[in-house]
């Protein structure tokens, strides 16, 4: 039985003004929530075609491993009609983890039918919850790769291309007419990629962001625009075929410090004044990309006055222009202690000088939104999709906007969501004591610490990442055009500065003190090592192989260790300590690739390296005779002290002279170096 204690544990937020306990205006409104006994929690794709035609997927996240499913909407009635289910249309393969969802991905093409992307945020059965980097290199219980599919809606027929990229788990994608092309992105290793439907060759032009940014949009210039991870805006140019950096940034939030570390564009529109308009993730400011300028200006607040007296983060989640040119939206509040809140739906008449304007809680009494995925306005109807209210089935939802102007200043009916109370601290007090009881599945949740992300269920974390208590990112990629970011040598001088040479086919050294550039010498001179030279010195050892590849039990890279050794990795990713001519196999440093370097503390007792093939997330280890071989995991840097720093393919390394300091450098087309404590 929970009690008292339970919610004074969650709730975070302070007391609140009454009315923002309110709903908005009821009359033309349809919620149509599936029932119960649907596992299905969430709904993260949903769009209406030129034939007027309403497709979502219905998909599972986290702690649910099923697949995704497919619906219509039909408005008129209000049906949510099942057309079919992924396992019934693809081969799957019942140990994997699951395509659980599309998202974000689904195009209309120019003879009707939708080409969507399949993704995941479910486990495979298995699993205590979604862990697909956990599983990145596990042939049986990974995940094999996103399928991009092509549905006839007239037929019913699905057809299932095939996986374009191996493990890769597409997040977000749009179609393009005129190279009758398939552009998407992928969530683990924020690669952009175009698959061309004219001979199914698929391109890849390396990584445009950190990880996981989704939201691809069609700009009125034609050509298909997207952000990085940290808000750097880039395009995808429609004439060319190619990726283009176009150098703005979202800037960064002095209210909300996750803008740090999670900046990336979640809604975007194209404005009745030729601009685009965009959410940014965790930003209380409505942004604008002036296409002809090239620059990202702040429109304003877009929470309404009466919002700005309480210390919350704000998010903009759903947004669309109606016919008189108000921009419509969904604003959300989130903490760290019981997740999200409720939506307020809010319109913002920004071209004719209003203020946003809060017309209630997003919903009906019963069922609050916590989050629209996807939002539009036809014939003066809003839609919607609500998603992600706790683990309850999610709901499509739809609003006369005539009528919502009309009734604005009615009085209101209260809400008696549960799951919107738990997060105020007078929600006691406005619910009833009966709240206790109705919020406990959502209390169950909490307590058991199912996390979305990967992290793995309960208290114990399940990391797949290098830790360090002290870390800094130098993100070359933003000094350096982007194409010649990439850091080829990493190394300390006397004082503890680091040296990187980076580029492609025109070389700069850097010098860097935590995250910062001390200095920049363009035009060096950068001789790589020779590989060829390392592993003709050592091919009179036999060396450790996987069984039947013997031909790269090949030195790729060496180090001295104490008592005379060495330590030396092969082209296909092993360790073997040799001593003379005597080799002491260690085994498997990295699930597949070459060791590409390794750094050695002044003692010569402890090793730090870097690998990986060009296509996995990449892999820091390290060995010492106490401790063995670790393998720790990938770059993955991503909190609001240090920012966002993701990189697959670490390529060199580096100990500072006094063994306190690890410098790494990455190839990845977002070139970075990396300072860690050790």
């Amino acid at each position: 039985m929970y009690t008292r204690e339970t919610f004074e544990k969650y709730a975070c937020f302070d007391y609140v003004d009454p009315k923002f306990h309110e709903m908005m205006p009821q009359r033309g409104v349809k919620h149509i929530i599936f029932p119960p006994e649907v596992k299905l929690n969430a709904i993260w794709d949903y769009i209406i075609t030129p034939q007027g035609r309403h497709f979502f997927s219905l998909c599972a996240e986290v702690k649910h491993p099923d697949f995704v499913e497919f619906y219509e909407y039909i408005p008129e009635t209000g049906e949510l009609k099942f057309l079919w289910k992924l396992n019934d249309r693809i081969i799957t393969y019942p140990r994997a983890i699951r395509p659980s969802k599309i998202h974000s991905s689904m195009s209309v093409m120019p003879d009707g039918r939708i080409i969507m992307a399949t993704h995941t945020t479910a486990g495979a059965p298995t699993h205590p919850t979604w862990m697909p980097i956990q599983y990145y290199h596990h042939l049986w219980e990974g995940y094999p790769g996103s399928n991009i599919l092509i549905f006839d809606p007239e037929t019913g027929q699905v057809e299932d291309l095939g996986i374009p990229v191996p493990h890769e788990s597409i997040y977000g994608g749009m179609y393009d007419e005129k190279t009758n092309s398939y552009y998407f992105g992928g969530h683990m290793r924020g690669h952009i990629y175009r698959l061309d439907l004219s001979n199914r060759h698929v391109t890849d032009y390396g990584q445009a962001s950190e990880f996981a940014s989704f939201r691809f949009v069609r700009g009125l210039d034609g050509h298909i625009y997207n952000s990085s991870k940290s808000g750097r805006l880039y395009r995808i140019n429609t004439d060319t075929a190619q990726l283009e950096d176009l150098g703005v940034d979202f800037p960064i939030s002095e209210e909300s410090p996750r803008t740090k570390c999670h900046n990336q564009m979640i809604h975007a529109v194209n404005g009745p004044d030729g601009k685009m308009y965009i959410s940014a993730a965790y930003h209380e400011k409505l942004l604008a990309y002036d296409y002809k300028k090239n620059t990202i200006e702040i429109v304003g607040d877009f929470q309404p006055e009466e919002f700005k007296r309480y210390n919350w983060i704000y998010t903009l989640q759903g947004m669309a222009f109606d016919k008189y040119g108000a921009l419509w939206y969904g604003l959300r509040t989130q903490n760290n202690r019981s997740g999200e809140t409720s939506k307020w739906l809010v319109r913002w008449d920004l071209f004719n000088g209003g203020k946003p304007e809060n017309f209630g809680l997003a919903g009906t009494p019963e069922r609050s939104i916590s989050i629209f995925c996807d939002m539009y306005i036809v014939d003066d109807v809003l839609y919607g999709a609500d998603t992600n209210h706790g683990f309850d089935p999610p709901a499509i939802f739809q609003a006369d906007l005539q009528s919502l102007r009309e009734d604005k200043d009615e009085p209101r009916i209260m809400c008696r969501d549960p799951y919107h109370y738990i997060a105020y601290k007078d929600g006691l007090d406005v619910y009833g004591e009966k709240l206790l009881a109705d919020a406990a599945p959502y209390y169950d949740v909490m307590e058991k610490g199912v996390m979305l992300g990967g992290m793995g269920g309960g208290k114990r974390r399940n990391t797949y990442a290098f830790y360090s208590p002290k870390k800094s990112i130098t993100k070359v990629w933003k000094i350096l055009p982007i194409e010649e970011s990439r850091v080829n040598k990493v190394w300390f001088d006397e004082n503890g500065n680091v040296h990187a040479i980076c580029g492609k086919n025109v070389f700069t050294h850097l010098v860097i003190r935590d995250g910062v550039v001390l200095s920049r010498e363009d035009n060096v001179s950068f001789t790589p090592d020779d590989k060829d030279a390392l592993a003709k010195k050592y091919s009179h050892l036999n060396l450790p192989s996987h069984p039947g590849r013997e031909y790269l039990a090949v030195a790729n890279a060496v180090v001295g260790i104490k008592g005379g050794r060495k330590l030396i990795g092969t082209k296909d990713g092993l360790l073997a300590i040799v001593n003379g001519d005597k080799v002491f196999s260690l085994g498997p440093c990295a699930p597949n690739g070459p060791v590409h370097e390794m750094a050695v503390t002044s003692d010569g007792s402890k090793v730090y390296g870097v690998a990986g093939d060009p296509y996995d997330l990449g892999m820091v280890f390290s060995y010492d005779d106490e401790n063995g071989l670790i393998m720790h995991g990938r770059i993955h840097i991503c909190d609001e002290e240090s920012g966002t720093g993701v990189s697959c393919e670490p390529y060199c390394i580096a100990i500072s002279p006094d063994d306190k300091k690890l410098a790494i450098g990455a190839i990845d087309r977002l070139g970075c170096v990396y300072e860690f404590a050790i």
